[in-house]
Protein backbone atom coordinates (compact mmCIF):
# COMPACT_ATOMS: atom_id res chain seq x y z
CA UNK A 1 0.00 0.00 0.00
CA UNK A 2 2.92 2.46 0.93
CA UNK A 3 4.78 1.67 -2.56
CA UNK A 4 1.45 2.41 -4.18
CA UNK A 5 0.96 5.72 -2.28
CA UNK A 6 4.65 6.95 -3.51
CA UNK A 7 3.95 5.97 -6.65
CA UNK A 8 0.46 7.92 -6.79
CA UNK A 9 2.48 10.71 -5.59
CA UNK A 10 5.42 10.81 -7.98
CA UNK A 11 2.61 10.22 -11.03
CA UNK A 12 0.74 13.35 -9.91
CA UNK A 13 3.85 15.66 -9.44
CA UNK A 14 5.32 14.67 -12.99
CA UNK A 15 1.65 15.42 -14.16
CA UNK A 16 1.61 18.61 -12.78
CA UNK A 17 4.93 19.70 -13.91
CA UNK A 18 3.74 18.64 -17.35
CA UNK A 19 0.22 20.53 -16.79
CA UNK A 20 2.06 23.79 -16.12
CA UNK A 21 4.67 23.76 -19.34
CA UNK A 22 1.90 22.59 -21.18
CA UNK A 23 -0.02 25.31 -20.60
CA UNK A 24 -2.80 23.28 -19.01
CA UNK A 25 -5.08 24.57 -16.44
CA UNK A 26 -4.88 23.96 -13.09
CA UNK A 27 -8.18 23.96 -10.64
CA UNK A 28 -6.13 24.82 -7.32
CA UNK A 29 -2.23 23.98 -5.91
CA UNK A 30 -1.30 21.44 -4.43
CA UNK A 31 0.82 20.27 -1.35
CA UNK A 32 4.60 19.94 -2.48
CA UNK A 33 5.61 16.20 -2.81
CA UNK A 34 9.14 14.73 -1.79
CA UNK A 35 9.89 12.08 -4.57
CA UNK A 36 12.46 9.98 -4.72
CA UNK A 37 14.64 11.19 -7.95
CA UNK A 38 15.93 7.90 -9.29
CA UNK A 39 11.80 7.31 -10.10
CA UNK A 40 11.53 10.13 -12.51
CA UNK A 41 13.53 8.52 -15.10
CA UNK A 42 11.19 5.63 -14.88
CA UNK A 43 7.69 7.27 -14.65
CA UNK A 44 5.52 6.03 -17.18
CA UNK A 45 3.61 9.50 -17.49
CA UNK A 46 6.83 11.22 -18.84
CA UNK A 47 6.75 9.96 -22.22
CA UNK A 48 2.86 10.10 -22.34
CA UNK A 49 2.84 13.77 -22.00
CA UNK A 50 5.68 14.94 -23.75
CA UNK A 51 4.35 16.96 -26.64
CA UNK A 52 4.65 16.50 -30.47
CA UNK A 53 7.66 18.79 -31.57
CA UNK A 54 6.53 18.23 -35.02
CA UNK A 55 6.00 22.06 -35.90
CA UNK A 56 2.11 21.25 -37.08
CA UNK A 57 0.12 24.21 -37.94
CA UNK A 58 -1.20 24.35 -34.15
CA UNK A 59 2.14 25.46 -33.04
CA UNK A 60 2.83 27.89 -35.82
CA UNK A 61 -0.50 29.37 -34.96
CA UNK A 62 0.35 29.51 -31.42
CA UNK A 63 3.69 31.92 -32.19
CA UNK A 64 1.39 33.82 -34.88
CA UNK A 65 -0.92 34.87 -31.67
CA UNK A 66 2.01 36.04 -29.75
CA UNK A 67 3.87 37.65 -32.65
CA UNK A 68 1.28 39.62 -34.07
CA UNK A 69 0.67 42.05 -30.57
CA UNK A 70 1.59 44.79 -31.36
CA UNK A 71 3.39 44.68 -28.00
CA UNK A 72 4.96 41.25 -27.39
CA UNK A 73 4.34 39.53 -24.26
CA UNK A 74 7.75 38.13 -23.71
CA UNK A 75 6.91 36.02 -20.52
CA UNK A 76 4.41 34.55 -23.11
CA UNK A 77 6.67 34.02 -25.78
CA UNK A 78 9.86 32.47 -23.34
CA UNK A 79 7.33 29.70 -22.18
CA UNK A 80 5.92 28.72 -25.85
CA UNK A 81 9.78 28.91 -27.15
CA UNK A 82 11.31 26.51 -24.32
CA UNK A 83 8.96 23.24 -25.84
CA UNK A 84 10.95 24.32 -29.35
CA UNK A 85 10.22 27.16 -32.01
CA UNK A 86 9.17 26.35 -35.44
CA UNK A 87 12.00 27.37 -38.14
CA UNK A 88 9.98 29.66 -39.90
CA UNK A 89 9.94 32.27 -36.85
CA UNK A 90 12.85 31.15 -34.87
CA UNK A 91 15.36 33.93 -35.95
CA UNK A 92 12.59 36.48 -34.91
CA UNK A 93 11.66 34.77 -31.45
CA UNK A 94 15.02 34.29 -30.20
CA UNK A 95 15.88 38.06 -31.45
CA UNK A 96 13.25 38.60 -29.14
CA UNK A 97 13.83 36.48 -26.01
CA UNK A 98 17.89 38.18 -26.16
CA UNK A 99 15.93 41.52 -25.90
CA UNK A 100 18.09 42.20 -29.01
CA UNK A 101 14.53 44.04 -30.54
CA UNK A 102 12.05 45.63 -28.60
CA UNK A 103 8.78 43.98 -27.81
CA UNK A 104 6.93 46.84 -29.12
CA UNK A 105 6.70 46.55 -33.09
CA UNK A 106 7.01 50.19 -33.69
CA UNK A 107 10.39 50.37 -32.68
CA UNK A 108 11.91 47.43 -33.83
CA UNK A 109 12.86 48.44 -37.51
CA UNK A 110 14.45 51.41 -36.01
CA UNK A 111 16.42 49.52 -32.98
CA UNK A 112 17.76 46.86 -35.37
CA UNK A 113 18.56 49.29 -38.10
CA UNK A 114 20.47 51.84 -35.21
CA UNK A 115 22.53 48.04 -34.01
CA UNK A 116 23.44 47.41 -37.54
CA UNK A 117 24.70 50.71 -38.55
CA UNK A 118 26.77 50.57 -34.85
CA UNK A 119 28.37 47.30 -36.32
CA UNK A 120 28.95 48.40 -39.70
CA UNK A 121 31.36 51.30 -37.99
CA UNK A 122 32.82 48.47 -35.74
CA UNK A 123 34.07 46.49 -38.96
CA UNK A 124 35.65 50.23 -40.04
CA UNK A 125 37.07 50.50 -36.79
CA UNK A 126 39.10 47.20 -35.72
CA UNK A 127 39.01 45.50 -39.19
CA UNK A 128 39.24 47.28 -41.77
CA UNK A 129 41.40 50.20 -40.94
CA UNK A 130 44.80 48.19 -40.83
CA UNK A 131 46.55 46.16 -42.73
CA UNK A 132 47.92 42.63 -41.26
CA UNK A 133 51.46 43.92 -41.44
CA UNK A 134 50.24 47.02 -39.36
CA UNK A 135 49.04 44.81 -36.76
CA UNK A 136 50.37 44.36 -33.32
CA UNK A 137 51.44 40.86 -32.23
CA UNK A 138 48.97 40.30 -29.99
CA UNK A 139 46.19 40.39 -32.25
CA UNK A 140 48.41 38.63 -35.10
CA UNK A 141 48.33 35.83 -32.85
CA UNK A 142 44.25 36.16 -32.04
CA UNK A 143 43.86 35.82 -35.30
CA UNK A 144 45.55 33.39 -36.19
CA UNK A 145 43.63 31.52 -33.24
CA UNK A 146 40.33 32.87 -34.43
CA UNK A 147 40.89 31.65 -38.20
CA UNK A 148 42.03 28.11 -37.12
CA UNK A 149 38.81 27.88 -35.00
CA UNK A 150 36.71 29.10 -37.72
CA UNK A 151 37.88 26.13 -39.64
CA UNK A 152 37.14 23.86 -37.10
CA UNK A 153 33.65 24.53 -36.21
CA UNK A 154 30.68 22.70 -37.08
CA UNK A 155 32.94 20.49 -39.81
CA UNK A 156 30.00 17.96 -40.40
CA UNK A 157 28.44 20.78 -42.53
CA UNK A 158 29.19 22.17 -45.87
CA UNK A 159 27.16 25.63 -45.27
CA UNK A 160 30.30 26.04 -42.52
CA UNK A 161 33.06 25.25 -45.26
CA UNK A 162 31.79 27.81 -47.67
CA UNK A 163 34.15 30.70 -47.73
CA UNK A 164 31.91 33.37 -47.43
CA UNK A 165 30.24 32.36 -44.34
CA UNK A 166 33.75 31.81 -42.58
CA UNK A 167 35.06 35.45 -43.70
CA UNK A 168 31.75 36.52 -42.05
CA UNK A 169 32.22 34.30 -39.00
CA UNK A 170 36.26 35.20 -38.58
CA UNK A 171 35.70 38.94 -38.57
CA UNK A 172 32.42 38.79 -36.06
CA UNK A 173 35.03 37.26 -33.83
CA UNK A 174 37.68 39.37 -34.30
CA UNK A 175 35.56 42.05 -33.76
CA UNK A 176 33.95 40.11 -30.48
CA UNK A 177 37.69 39.93 -29.21
CA UNK A 178 38.59 43.92 -29.81
CA UNK A 179 34.94 44.99 -27.92
CA UNK A 180 35.58 42.42 -24.95
CA UNK A 181 39.04 43.23 -23.88
CA UNK A 182 38.42 42.19 -19.99
CA UNK A 183 38.14 38.38 -21.58
CA UNK A 184 39.09 39.02 -25.33
CA UNK A 185 38.27 35.93 -27.52
CA UNK A 186 37.84 32.41 -25.74
CA UNK A 187 37.97 29.26 -27.90
CA UNK A 188 34.40 27.54 -27.37
CA UNK A 189 32.59 31.03 -28.30
CA UNK A 190 32.87 30.39 -31.91
CA UNK A 191 30.84 27.07 -31.09
CA UNK A 192 28.04 29.07 -29.03
CA UNK A 193 28.03 31.25 -32.27
CA UNK A 194 27.58 28.85 -34.76
CA UNK A 195 23.88 28.02 -34.32
CA UNK A 196 23.25 31.36 -34.44
CA UNK A 197 24.56 31.44 -38.28
CA UNK A 198 22.23 29.13 -39.25
CA UNK A 199 19.21 30.34 -38.20
CA UNK A 200 19.70 33.90 -38.52
CA UNK A 201 20.54 33.11 -42.31
CA UNK A 202 17.61 30.98 -42.77
CA UNK A 203 15.40 34.34 -42.26
CA UNK A 204 16.96 35.37 -45.80
CA UNK A 205 17.56 31.99 -48.00
CA UNK A 206 16.07 28.69 -46.84
CA UNK A 207 18.46 26.15 -44.94
CA UNK A 208 17.96 22.77 -44.34
CA UNK A 209 17.79 21.95 -40.74
CA UNK A 210 19.66 18.33 -41.41
CA UNK A 211 22.16 18.62 -43.70
CA UNK A 212 23.14 22.48 -43.56
CA UNK A 213 24.57 22.08 -47.03
CA UNK A 214 24.78 25.84 -48.76
CA UNK A 215 21.69 26.44 -50.41
CA UNK A 216 20.85 26.73 -53.65
CA UNK A 217 20.70 30.63 -55.27
CA UNK A 218 23.49 31.74 -52.45
CA UNK A 219 24.81 33.45 -54.53
CA UNK A 220 21.78 35.74 -54.27
CA UNK A 221 22.47 36.68 -50.87
CA UNK A 222 24.70 40.47 -51.25
CA UNK A 223 26.93 41.64 -49.21
CA UNK A 224 25.19 44.06 -47.43
CA UNK A 225 23.00 41.40 -46.85
CA UNK A 226 25.43 38.97 -45.32
CA UNK A 227 26.57 42.51 -43.20
CA UNK A 228 23.26 42.77 -41.52
CA UNK A 229 23.27 38.75 -40.39
CA UNK A 230 26.63 39.16 -39.66
CA UNK A 231 25.53 42.56 -37.56
CA UNK A 232 22.49 40.21 -35.85
CA UNK A 233 24.84 37.54 -34.80
CA UNK A 234 26.69 39.51 -33.31
CA UNK A 235 24.89 41.46 -31.44
CA UNK A 236 22.79 37.92 -29.92
CA UNK A 237 26.11 36.45 -29.44
CA UNK A 238 26.71 38.94 -27.02
CA UNK A 239 23.57 38.75 -25.20
CA UNK A 240 24.28 34.91 -24.77
CA UNK A 241 27.46 35.82 -23.80
CA UNK A 242 25.98 37.95 -20.89
CA UNK A 243 24.52 35.25 -19.03
CA UNK A 244 27.29 32.72 -18.89
CA UNK A 245 30.08 35.46 -18.83
CA UNK A 246 32.01 33.81 -16.11
CA UNK A 247 32.50 30.91 -18.39
CA UNK A 248 35.41 32.95 -20.53
CA UNK A 249 36.71 35.25 -17.91
CA UNK A 250 39.93 35.48 -16.79
CA UNK A 251 40.53 31.50 -15.19
CA UNK A 252 37.15 30.57 -16.17
CA UNK A 253 35.51 30.15 -12.39
CA UNK A 254 32.01 29.97 -13.84
CA UNK A 255 33.12 26.76 -15.75
CA UNK A 256 34.81 25.18 -11.80
CA UNK A 257 31.76 26.44 -10.12
CA UNK A 258 29.69 24.00 -12.18
CA UNK A 259 31.97 21.30 -12.06
CA UNK A 260 31.91 21.59 -8.03
CA UNK A 261 27.58 21.45 -8.47
CA UNK A 262 27.79 18.65 -10.67
CA UNK A 263 29.59 16.66 -8.73
CA UNK A 264 27.54 17.39 -6.01
CA UNK A 265 24.55 16.33 -7.76
CA UNK A 266 25.90 13.06 -8.90
CA UNK A 267 26.65 12.77 -5.62
CA UNK A 268 23.30 12.80 -4.53
CA UNK A 269 21.02 11.19 -7.12
CA UNK A 270 24.05 8.59 -8.47
CA UNK A 271 26.54 7.76 -5.43
CA UNK A 272 27.64 4.55 -6.83
CA UNK A 273 28.92 6.62 -9.69
CA UNK A 274 30.42 9.30 -7.92
CA UNK A 275 32.40 6.88 -6.83
CA UNK A 276 33.17 5.05 -9.96
CA UNK A 277 34.64 8.46 -11.24
CA UNK A 278 36.69 8.83 -7.99
CA UNK A 279 38.17 5.32 -8.00
CA UNK A 280 39.30 5.41 -11.68
CA UNK A 281 40.50 8.96 -10.89
CA UNK A 282 37.79 10.30 -14.04
CA UNK A 283 38.44 14.60 -13.29
CA UNK A 284 35.42 16.31 -14.77
CA UNK A 285 38.38 18.04 -16.76
CA UNK A 286 38.67 15.20 -18.90
CA UNK A 287 35.15 15.11 -20.43
CA UNK A 288 33.01 17.96 -19.41
CA UNK A 289 35.20 21.64 -19.68
CA UNK A 290 33.57 21.48 -23.67
CA UNK A 291 30.22 20.11 -22.14
CA UNK A 292 29.94 23.23 -20.02
CA UNK A 293 32.08 25.83 -21.76
CA UNK A 294 30.35 25.26 -25.39
CA UNK A 295 26.38 24.64 -23.93
CA UNK A 296 26.40 20.82 -25.08
CA UNK A 297 26.64 22.35 -28.82
CA UNK A 298 29.27 20.13 -29.88
CA UNK A 299 27.85 17.22 -28.32
CA UNK A 300 25.23 17.05 -30.32
CA UNK A 301 23.89 17.60 -34.34
CA UNK A 302 23.68 20.70 -35.32
CA UNK A 303 19.72 20.49 -35.60
CA UNK A 304 19.68 19.27 -31.69
CA UNK A 305 21.94 21.53 -30.87
CA UNK A 306 19.63 24.27 -31.80
CA UNK A 307 16.74 23.02 -30.42
CA UNK A 308 18.84 23.08 -27.29
CA UNK A 309 19.34 26.35 -27.35
CA UNK A 310 15.25 27.47 -27.87
CA UNK A 311 14.78 26.10 -24.08
CA UNK A 312 18.18 27.41 -22.77
CA UNK A 313 17.18 30.98 -24.28
CA UNK A 314 14.04 30.68 -22.99
CA UNK A 315 15.66 30.65 -19.18
CA UNK A 316 17.21 34.41 -20.02
CA UNK A 317 19.58 34.84 -16.56
CA UNK A 318 19.00 31.43 -16.07
CA UNK A 319 20.77 29.78 -18.63
CA UNK A 320 23.92 28.33 -16.72
CA UNK A 321 21.56 26.79 -14.24
CA UNK A 322 19.71 24.41 -16.38
CA UNK A 323 22.81 24.32 -18.40
CA UNK A 324 24.59 22.53 -15.21
CA UNK A 325 21.37 20.22 -14.31
CA UNK A 326 21.61 19.37 -18.60
CA UNK A 327 24.77 18.58 -18.13
CA UNK A 328 24.25 16.28 -14.96
CA UNK A 329 21.56 14.41 -16.81
CA UNK A 330 23.32 14.07 -19.61
CA UNK A 331 26.22 12.27 -17.51
CA UNK A 332 23.40 10.33 -15.62
CA UNK A 333 22.32 8.58 -18.93
CA UNK A 334 25.83 7.60 -19.59
CA UNK A 335 26.50 5.95 -16.22
CA UNK A 336 25.84 2.47 -17.28
CA UNK A 337 28.44 3.03 -19.48
CA UNK A 338 30.51 4.83 -17.91
CA UNK A 339 30.42 1.79 -14.53
CA UNK A 340 31.50 -0.65 -17.18
CA UNK A 341 34.77 1.17 -18.32
CA UNK A 342 38.00 1.41 -17.03
CA UNK A 343 39.32 5.48 -16.95
CA UNK A 344 40.83 5.61 -20.38
CA UNK A 345 37.92 3.60 -22.14
CA UNK A 346 35.29 5.85 -20.19
CA UNK A 347 37.28 8.94 -20.98
CA UNK A 348 37.36 7.94 -24.53
CA UNK A 349 33.37 7.12 -24.59
CA UNK A 350 32.38 10.63 -22.61
CA UNK A 351 34.67 12.87 -25.11
CA UNK A 352 32.36 10.85 -28.16
CA UNK A 353 29.41 10.52 -27.04
CA UNK A 354 27.13 8.33 -29.59
CA UNK A 355 24.56 10.87 -29.54
CA UNK A 356 24.64 11.78 -33.57
CA UNK A 357 21.37 9.70 -34.15
CA UNK A 358 19.83 11.15 -31.03
CA UNK A 359 15.71 12.27 -31.96
CA UNK A 360 14.28 15.33 -31.10
CA UNK A 361 12.26 13.74 -28.69
CA UNK A 362 15.63 12.33 -26.84
CA UNK A 363 16.62 15.39 -26.95
CA UNK A 364 13.09 16.92 -25.37
CA UNK A 365 13.56 14.06 -22.81
CA UNK A 366 16.88 15.47 -21.96
CA UNK A 367 15.70 19.04 -21.06
CA UNK A 368 12.22 17.81 -19.74
CA UNK A 369 14.19 15.29 -17.08
CA UNK A 370 17.03 18.19 -16.79
CA UNK A 371 14.01 20.93 -15.71
CA UNK A 372 12.37 18.32 -13.03
CA UNK A 373 15.80 18.12 -11.45
CA UNK A 374 16.10 21.72 -11.19
CA UNK A 375 12.92 22.55 -9.84
CA UNK A 376 13.03 19.96 -7.14
CA UNK A 377 16.75 20.65 -6.11
CA UNK A 378 15.95 24.30 -5.95
CA UNK A 379 12.66 24.25 -3.84
CA UNK A 380 14.39 21.39 -1.36
CA UNK A 381 17.44 22.86 -1.79
CA UNK A 382 18.60 19.28 -2.14
CA UNK A 383 16.90 17.46 0.52
CA UNK A 384 15.43 14.93 -1.54
CA UNK A 385 14.40 11.81 -0.67
CA UNK A 386 16.38 9.26 -2.47
CA UNK A 387 16.10 5.54 -2.51
CA UNK A 388 19.14 3.27 -1.44
CA UNK A 389 18.69 1.40 -4.38
CA UNK A 390 20.24 2.99 -7.75
CA UNK A 391 17.12 2.13 -10.25
CA UNK A 392 18.10 1.69 -14.07
CA UNK A 393 17.67 4.52 -15.41
CA UNK A 394 16.24 5.50 -18.99
CA UNK A 395 19.45 5.69 -21.21
CA UNK A 396 19.70 6.49 -24.91
CA UNK A 397 23.33 6.63 -24.95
Amino acid sequence: MKKKSQLFNIKFYIMSFFSKMLGFNKQKPQPQIKTNINQIYNTQSFTQKLQDTNEDNKKIEQFELILEQSIIDLDQLRKLAWRGVPKIYRAKVWKLILKYIPPNHLSQTQIINKKRQDYQQYIKNYYEHMNDHERDESEKKIIKIIFNDVLRTQPDYKLFRDERIQNMFKRLLFIWNMRHPMSGYVQGINDVASPLIAVFLNEYIEIDFVKFDVPQNFDKITEEMLVDIEADIYWCLCKVIENIQDYFTQNQPGVYEAYNKIRELIKIIDHDLQDHFEQQQIDYNHFAFRWVLCLLIREFPLNLAIRLLDTYLSEGDNIANLHIYTVTNLILKCAPEIKSKQMGEAVIFLQNLPTKNWSVMQMEMLLQEAYVFQDHFEKTKGHLKLSNINTNRSSYI
